[in-house]
């Protein structure tokens, strides 16, 4: 009881808890927006970039400079409630819900370590940030006409395992079928995510080079582009073979889910190859044998 007691009387104890609270909630109105395409973009992103984030400052936690002032802890705290007032309404607007993350640790931070110390939480910042600007990324790919591309790989795909395939504009044809590729099928949402994902590998995890980060970064968007046109490739199969129940669900059910779940296995083993696997021990020169 004692023990209670005194974790109950120390700031960090109440931190913790805060931010476990400001999580949940920022879940929770995620789960419950009107806008079933959002909550499925950014649930399942935001569920795994929390727990990373909490893994990064947890890993710190015994360096970090826990003393902020009453400017830092004014801000900080009337930050956080803000965002519990706010989100009293039930918001579902997007950019509540993206902005909702980097103002949490914004506020967490100034509250934590006052506004000298909020440096600590950079990389906490630059990754929920990266996703507050999301709607500035899209525009930024919808500029090299992400469709066109992406119905022009797709044809590639088919083509090159021996389908009678055509391609005309956005259109893919086959004899019996066509798939129009418009930008719910661009995979612009896939290579966001990708790129989510690897900017949270690069913080987590020390690369040797400035080029590797981003050879990591840059390959990732492409895996996550290279597997949506596969899955625009296979639904231009199913409308051509009439299996319009598989087609759907590869469109908008589970199965589009599988292949943003593939995009990260394929990344994920490459990172594991070539930068987080143990090398081999090579045996001390001092005792091999001199033959």
């Amino acid at each position: 009881m004692m023990d209670l007691l005194n974790r109950l009387q120390k700031p960090a104890f109440w931190l913790l808890g805060t931010t476990v609270a400001m999580m949940a909630l920022h879940l929770t109105l995620l789960s419950r927006t009107s806008d079933p395409e959002l909550a499925q973009e950014l649930f399942a992103t935001y569920t795994l970039l929390w727990f990373a984030i909490g893994f990064l400052v947890w890993e710190r936690r015994h360096v970090l400079m826990l003393d902020s002032g009453a400017i830092g802890g004014t801000i900080g705290g009337g930050l956080l409630l803000g965002l519990l007032l706010l989100s009293s309404t039930l918001p579902t607007s997007g950019s509540f819900l993206r902005g909702f993350p980097v103002v949490t640790v914004l506020g967490l931070g100034l509250l934590a370590s006052g506004l000298g110390g909020l440096r600590q939480y950079w990389k906490e910042l630059l990754i929920f940030g990266l996703l507050t600007l999301n709607p500035l990324l899209k525009l930024g790919l919808d500029l090299i006409n992400l469709p066109r591309l992406t119905a022009q790989v797709a044809a590639f795909m088919l083509w090159y395992t021996g389908f009678d395939i055509r391609l005309e504009g956005l259109s893919l044809l086959l004899p019996t079928g066509r798939v129009d590729v418009y930008g719910a099928c661009s995979g612009v949402s896939s290579m966001l995510q990708m790129l989510y994902l690897s900017v949270l590998f690069v913080m987590m995890f020390s690369l040797r080079s400035v080029g590797q980060q981003l050879f990591s970064v840059v390959l990732a968007v492409l895996i996550g582009f290279l597997v949506n046109a596969a899955r625009v490739a296979l639904m231009a199969v199913l409308v051509a073979f009439s299996q319009k129940s598989a087609f759907d669900y590869w469109h908008t059910g589970d199965g589009s889910l599988i292949f943003a779940a593939i995009a990260v296995g394929l990344f994920g083993g490459f990172c594991w190859l070539a930068f987080l696997r143990t090398p081999p021990t090579l045996p001390d020169a001092g005792t091999q044998s001199n033959g």
